[in-house]
């Protein structure tokens, strides 16, 4: 039951990512002299990665991190890329760097959870 929730929390937050990606001229409410901007694709982006992993069982975890490794370089770029004919956006290689950033924090916080739990099994042996 939980990870249907996992599943639905992670579609929802997909569709309402590239839907606001997709608005023409969106631009942030906050200043953006602090480059707010990056801070939110680094946020939003960690928190798809985060929500990607919830929606499976830790044994498969090891599997779905070399699978979200590939979406940490694809998904940023094509993110980028169809922002281009849309009037007001524009790529940004910085964006591509917050949002890759954003997936590998998720990928290094699985890495270190697995890492842990493999110690706490083996210590019961």
């Amino acid at each position: 039951m939980r990870k249907n929730y996992s599943k639905i929390a992670f579609y929802v937050w997909a569709v309402i990512l590239f839907t606001l990606t997709s608005i023409p001229k969106l631009q942030s409410p906050l200043d953006d002299s602090l480059n707010i901007d990056k801070l939110a694709h680094f946020i939003v982006y960690m928190i798809f990665a985060y929500l990607f992993m919830k929606m499976f069982k830790q044994d498969q975890y090891i599997q779905k991190l070399k699978l979200l490794s590939i979406l940490a370089v694809i998904i940023p770029i094509f993110d980028e890329l169809h922002q281009i004919p849309i009037p007001g956006r524009s790529f940004s290689y910085f964006d591509i760097l917050a949002d890759f950033l954003g997936f590998l924090t998720v990928i290094i916080y699985f890495k270190i959870k697995l890492k842990r739990s493999k110690l706490i099994f083996n210590s019961f042996k």
